[in-house]
């Protein structure tokens, strides 16, 4: 796997569009979890849960801050206040120093990021 990374890393590295993009597939995964979470946790009731409504309201809580926040910021400039947030508080920083798990959970991002490369999208240059 790091021998794939090695491969692509200053195509991918180049700017941030692999952050951008890893970003927008984790909040398009967490916001609907968060969302099944709520509507079984409004469904069936606070005494059929399997684990105690306060943990269950605060996993439904951080899913649903932490989905649509991702999302925002692979689609938002960093030069928005909104964007700045975001980034400071919503980018996934272990994407910089990638270990062999990291790669293998993040291969749908990079095979996207290189195929949005191939197909001549940028990202936001990283030197600010």
């Amino acid at each position: 796997m790091k021998q794939l990374l090695e491969q692509f890393a200053e195509e991918l590295m180049q700017d941030d569009l692999l952050v951008r993009v890893a970003c927008g597939l984790c909040g398009a995964v967490l916001t609907p979890i968060g969302l099944l979470l709520l509507y079984g946790f409004t469904t069936r009731g606070i005494e059929r849960l399997p684990m105690p409504w306060p943990v269950a309201a605060l996993a439904v809580t951080v899913l649903l801050v932490l989905g649509p926040l991702l999302i925002l910021r692979s689609v938002l400039s960093r030069q928005t206040k909104l964007g700045s947030f975001a980034e400071r508080y919503a980018t996934l920083g272990f994407l910089r120093r990638p270990d062999d798990f990291t790669v293998g959970i993040m291969l749908p991002a990079i095979a996207l990021t290189v195929l949005l490369r191939r197909l001549g999208v940028k990202g936001e240059a990283l030197a600010d």
